[in-house]
């Protein structure tokens, strides 16, 4: 067959079984199979126009590429024999129509095919994974609207910091998310160059068209150098390294979304469906699809680190080793597409414990800078004085039992003469405005502030510019569907169909 006729010349026919399943790269092949024929189809065509092959052996190829395309995978002969995908292909027509299915391979190698064809694969799983990114952010903002007046305390060194609201937070994991959404788009660009062409490494003699076929299978431009185009695989890197950013935004969601759910935080509760119990303890509901997912993202960085590994060490252009790059990039596309697709799911079944939320921010004496604050402007005292006077103000009152209700103008101004002669004229009114945690957040105006006129101008605003990046993916999806039409079309022509 196929695999003992390109070994026969040099090598004879003699294969180890053994060898021949080690180097064999048909188990992830599968997945390659439907760009494959596309493949075999855009460089036939080319082939054809430019008069290499012959209109009839053309036809007899064309007529069993689409029949194959129909069938399915299950119609090739997988043997271990065939090494990968382009040779299973190969030896199913030339079984089919002799002689003819041998001229497929005219002024091409499996070096420039295989590079084409992973290109093709990867522009269709990022498109995937830039629908499920804007997915989860327009779930996240979803939420963030019904949130804008819900009180949370925002947390340095997970201890309560100040007011915040439940919207402004999720809004700083959605900017993150925008962040490599716009990072996606941008790699996107460089995945869609066509290699096909270069053939081994250094071209061909037939006059080809390298334009034609780029425009056929729906590629913005020829990646130009044939060195370059066989070898490169900067693009998985560089996608890669999106995912590992994506995966730790994600990480920090479940982990964030694992400690409000517990009985110390009680700021959420997840929906059954999302949630396990234990074998011993039936009062136990468990995170255990958070805590999977957390652990999931840690495949990111560990596919991150191999990829860059295997390639730091390669001679220039094709050589073998790139054929282990392409299950770890590609599985670690796949296990990102359902990671985002799983946390929306759990987030927009969330139970948000509203009144927990509004309580957690009045237990405590996180509206203390605003106190600090007032009496910069009002009483015209340096900050850092400031400072160690309301500093003073709380331990006091925690010292009592009390909570940001039990400070006064007198327990202010008995403190305040601790620090400075200064005479304050604050009254009650005023340090109870500064003090409660609605006012507080109300006040914070300033650009990217958790204000709620601001965060609901925000949300507006992401919702507009989500609008914008999932018109963005669609038109990459419909440029490719639409080639694909194409292509067909131009073989229908030559089949005269």
């Amino acid at each position: 067959m196929c695999g003992d006729m390109i070994r026969e010349g040099r090598l004879g026919k003699n294969f180890d079984d053994e060898v021949a399943k080690f180097t064999s790269s048909l188990d992830f092949d599968r997945e390659l199979f439907e760009h494959d024929i596309l493949n075999d189809m855009a460089h036939l065509v080319m082939l054809t126009k430019q008069g290499i092959v012959g209109v009839e052996d053309s036809k007899q190829i064309f007529t069993e590429l689409k029949l194959l395309l129909k069938e399915g995978t299950n119609a090739l002969d997988f043997k271990p024999e065939h090494e990968d995908i382009h040779m299973a292909i190969e030896s199913h027509l030339i079984k089919k129509v002799g002689d003819a299915g041998g001229k497929l391979h005219t002024a091409r190698s499996r070096n420039d095919q295989v590079a084409c064809d992973l290109r093709m694969l990867a522009r269709d799983k990022v498109n995937v994974l830039s629908k499920s990114v804007v997915e989860l952010i327009s779930s996240m903002l979803d939420v963030a609207g019904k949130n804008t007046l819900t009180l949370i305390p925002a947390y340095t060194h997970l201890q309560h910091a100040q007011p915040n609201t439940l919207a402004h937070h999720i809004l700083s994991h959605v900017d993150s998310l925008f962040r490599s959404l716009e990072r996606l788009e941008d790699a996107y660009t460089r995945i869609d160059m066509c290699p096909l062409g270069a053939a081994a490494a250094t071209t061909t003699s037939f006059p080809i068209d390298r334009s034609l076929t780029a425009e056929l299978l729906g590629f913005s431009k020829v990646l130009e150098n044939s060195i370059d185009a066989v070898s490169s695989r900067d693009y998985m890197v560089e996608i890669s390294s999106v995912i590992t950013l994506l995966s730790i935004d994600i990480s920090k969601m479940c982990e964030e979304l694992i400690l409000w759910s517990t009985s110390e935080f009680g700021l959420v509760e997840l929906d059954d469906a999302y949630s396990s119990t234990s074998s011993i303890m039936p009062q136990k509901k468990n995170p255990d699809v958070l805590e999977i997912l957390r652990a999931k993202t840690a495949n990111a960085a560990g596919n991150f680190v191999s990829l860059t590994t295997m390639l730091r060490s390669l001679p220039q252009s094709y050589n073998r080793d790139l054929q282990e790059l392409s299950p770890i990039f590609f599985n670690g596309i796949e296990t990102a597409i359902l990671n985002m697709q799983l946390l929306k799911k759990i987030i927009v079944t969330v139970k948000i414990k509203a009144e927990a939320m509004n309580n957690s921010c009045s237990n405590d004496f996180s509206t203390a800078t605003e106190l600090a604050d007032l009496l910069v402007r009002e009483e015209g005292i340096p900050f850092r004085t400031a400072h160690q006077i309301v500093g003073a103000v709380v331990s006091k009152a925690v010292n009592e039992g009390g909570d940001y209700n039990s400070i006064n103008s007198k327990l202010l101004i008995s403190v305040a003469s601790e620090f400075t002669d200064l005479q304050f004229s604050l009254s009650d009114e005023q340090i109870k405005d500064a003090l409660t945690p609605l006012k507080a957040v109300e006040s914070r105006k300033t650009l990217g502030g958790p204000s709620p006129k601001l965060v609901k101008e925000a949300i507006q605003k992401r919702f507009e510019s989500l609008s914008k990046a999932e018109t963005n993916v669609n038109d990459r999806v419909q440029r490719l569907s639409e080639s694909k039409k194409q292509l067909l079309r131009n073989v229908d022509s030559i089949l005269g169909v």
